[in-house]
């Protein structure tokens, strides 16, 4: 199985000006994809961030925990994708042209898709903008790293070592 149509890397997004081109410095802070699930907005550092794929084929694994949808072929590698909807105990949704697979890197050797609704752009996001998150870590919330409230929009930043804690 192979994937057909690639979206474009996150460094042809930095590059090709899809992301955010800010002139002042607003101080350290963190690079983030930013994509939608619903009509909320979310962030994962690009850091951990391998690359964004069109959605292809994705093969059904038989006995799969609950969110996982099945796995692609990326170039000779086996990746796992998981619905980042169920994840975060939305409703699912038909898989559409805008939906994509963010391929994310949890250490040297292993990597999951998550599926979202749409990949927005590459944005730097100040520290001082950042709240974390205080309170249990419960289910969904355990995979918030924290709240960012910048330019006009509420960006949920997602934890993604904490969301794939245990997962082999």
């Amino acid at each position: 199985m192979n994937l057909t149509t690639e979206a474009p890397s996150v460094e042809q997004m930095q590059q090709g000006g899809i992301m955010d081109e800010e002139s002042a410095y607003l101080g350290p802070g963190i690079r983030c994809v930013l994509f939608t699930l619903e009509n909320e907005v979310y962030g994962i550092p690009v850091r951990k961030i391998r690359e964004v794929l069109r959605v292809g084929a994705i093969r059904q694994v038989a006995g799969a925990t609950y969110g996982v949808l099945g796995v692609i072929n990326v170039r000779g590698v086996i990746v796992t994708v998981v619905d980042a909807r169920i994840l975060y105990n939305m409703p699912s949704r038909e898989i559409d042209d805008l939906s994509r697979i963010i391929i994310v890197e949890l250490d040297g050797e292993r990597t999951v898709g998550i599926l979202v609704d749409f990949v927005m752009e590459v944005k730097d996001i100040p520290e001082d903008k950042i709240e974390s998150l205080s309170g249990s870590k419960d289910k969904a919330s355990r995979y918030i790293q924290g709240i960012a409230h910048f330019q006009d929009d509420v960006i949920i930043l997602i934890d993604v070592d904490n969301m794939f804690l245990g997962v082999d």
